[in-house]
């Protein structure tokens, strides 16, 4: 399956009406599909039935922020709320197209946490960053 995948510096990523921002230079967003499609079942003589799958939309959204950021903040504590935080947002890229400025986006609904975050430290830099996975309906709108 295919990933889409945008550039943090340029993409507008917000999740519950929250602007997630604190991505660690030169990162990338990714929204990979879980799901085809469609289905299909196979009968005698080249017949096939095709059916368009009700989880079809179902995305698999990772992003990095760095560690100890507000946005690192705010995404741990809704981790630790006693009950699932449902996400509801959108990721939104600028793009020109015969000289106009448009967007991209992608509406993000009923999400939630799959993983706990993925820790990791730079020694280079000394950026560390928390790598967060959210699983989700998403829908492409130009």
């Amino acid at each position: 399956m295919a990933i889409v995948s945008f550039k943090a510096g340029s993409t507008t990523l917000i999740l519950n009406d929250e602007v997630i921002s604190d991505f660690i230079n030169g990162d990338i967003i990714e929204l990979a599909p879980v799901n085809p499609d469609t289905a299909r079942t196979y009968g005698s003589n080249r017949s096939v039935n095709i059916q368009q799958r009700s989880d079809r939309e179902v995305y698999i959204l990772k992003f990095r922020v760095m560690r100890d950021s507000d946005s690192d903040i705010s995404l741990n504590t809704k981790m630790n709320e006693d009950k699932p935080v449902i996400f509801n947002g959108s990721i939104k890229e600028l793009f020109i197209k015969d000289g106009d400025e448009f967007t991209e986006s992608f509406e993000l609904e009923a999400g939630s946490y799959t993983d706990k975050p993925t820790h990791t430290k730079n020694n280079q830099d000394g950026n560390a960053q928390v790598e967060y996975t959210i699983e989700c309906f998403a829908r492409r709108l130009i």
